[in-house]
Parts: C-alpha cells; sequence; structure tokens
C-alpha cells in the first residue's frame, strides 16, 4: 500500500511538473511571438499575444499551432498614402506552421477586427481633401442602424461652414473604397463651384493598404463607436 501511495505521488508530482514546463514554454514563446510580430509588422510596442491549445509542447513537436490570436493597439494603414490608424486590431490566426527553427511563423488563414474612430477617418479624409484645395471637407458621424452621416463643410475666408447632413456609405471592391450617397440626397448648394466640388470628392476612388501581408479588407461597417474594420486572409507570416 506504501508502495502504491509513492507511486501515486511521483506521478502527480511528474504531471505538475510537466504542465509547469507546458506554461513555462508556452510564456517563453507568446514573448518570442510577440517581438517577431512586432518587427515585422513595424508595430510601435509589442502586440499582446495569445497561443490557444493545450498541450502546448505537443503543437511545438508537430510544428503547426491550432491557433494564434494577435492583440494590436494601434495599427497604421494607409488610404492613398495618407495614413489612417485602426485601433484594438485583434487577429486570429489559425493553423500556424512553424519553419526556419521556430523563427518563421504562417497562418493558414486569419481573421480580425479593429475600429477606425469618426474623429480619426474625419482627420484624415480632410487631410487627402486638402490636397484639391478646393474647399470642401467632409465630417463623419453615425446616423444609426449601419449607416453613415456626412457633415458636409465648405471653407471661406479662413472660416468652416457646415453647409448641409446627408446620410452616406461605404463602398468597398477589393481595396479600393468609395464614400456615395443616395442620388437626390445632396444639399441644394448656391455656389457652382463648391456643388462641383462635393459631386466629385464623393464618388472619388480611394485605394487602401498598408495591412500585414495577406490580410485584406473585406467590409467596413459603421457602428455607434465608430467604423468597424473586418479584415481577412491566407498564408498570413508574422515572424521569419
Amino acid at each position: 500500500m506504501r508502495a502504491l501511495r509513492i507511486s501515486l505521488i511521483v506521478v502527480v508530482v511528474l504531471a505538475v511538473l510537466g504542465v509547469v514546463a507546458d506554461r513555462v514554454a508556452l510564456w517563453v514563446t507568446e514573448g518570442e511571438v510577440a517581438a517577431r510580430a512586432q518587427d515585422r509588422l513595424g508595430l510601435a510596442s509589442e502586440p499582446a499575444v495569445s497561443i490557444k491549445g493545450f498541450p502546448f509542447l505537443t503543437q511545438v513537436l508537430g510544428s503547426e499551432l491550432d491557433r494564434v490570436t494577435l492583440g494590436v493597439g494601434d495599427y497604421a494603414a494607409s488610404v492613398d498614402d495618407q495614413e489612417l490608424n485602426i485601433h484594438d486590431l485583434d487577429i486570429e490566426l489559425d493553423n500556424v506552421e512553424l519553419s526556419d527553427g521556430y523563427r518563421r511563423a504562417t497562418a493558414e488563414t486569419a481573421h480580425g477586427e479593429g475600429m477606425i474612430s469618426y474623429a480619426e477617418l474625419t482627420r484624415a479624409y480632410g487631410e487627402l481633401l486638402a490636397v484639391s484645395g478646393n474647399g470642401f471637407g467632409v465630417e463623419f458621424e453615425y446616423a444609426g442602424e449601419g449607416r453613415l452621416q456626412l457633415v458636409l463643410q465648405a471653407s471661406a475666408l479662413g472660416q468652416t461652414l457646415d453647409v448641409g447632413e446627408v446620410t452616406g456609405e461605404l463602398r468597398l471592391d477589393g481595396e479600393v473604397v468609395t464614400l456615395g450617397v443616395a442620388e437626390g440626397e445632396l444639399p441644394d448648394i448656391a455656389n457652382d463651384q463648391l456643388r462641383e466640388a462635393v459631386h466629385g470628392q464623393l464618388d472619388q476612388e480611394r485605394t487602401i493598404s498598408g495591412l500585414p501581408e495577406g490580410l485584406a479588407v473585406s467590409a467596413l461597417e459603421p457602428s455607434e463607436d465608430g467604423l468597424r474594420v473586418i479584415v481577412d486572409g491566407a498564408d498570413v507570416t508574422v515572424g521569419g
């Protein structure tokens, strides 16, 4: 009986040590992935990394992780080469293959969501419009029911004036996004030059770029908290 108790204690101790070793290895690897992801993605700080699945060591021995989640506080994408900050970007990487001596990690598929505040959207779009120098501007708000509220503005004599409000939408076609409103919704603008500028700028195609290689925007969804950005992709490399 005493020998049986000793054997059980040994088994329990070994099991505990195995779990501890597994968790330590997980913690070390998460830190390594965070450092390599920061370098590869050009981030200002390390992302939060969580590797799913248990036990972890068997995944490493098989050179494939079930799922890795990256939490990026701020990511700088671009629209027509104008920087646009995406905050709270969470990316789930599935079936992550480890290679090159565990220095390279490539996900078979990836899905993520982040947010662009309306203040950030207004700033970036305003700087794009400033290049044309036509005095037209747009302020973005939420109109409810998944729609954007566009406050159309004009600059004259150093002052910015609101010239009307309309509901609009962002139309996405691959990497190209267009800001549009329903026909007939534009307010009656007496100034011919400004009216032409409004029509021209609202229908102008913009190109989204600067996302991690392998990821692309699949949807843009206005919400009360900001513009929700959905990204999807395949063969996304976060290390190496």
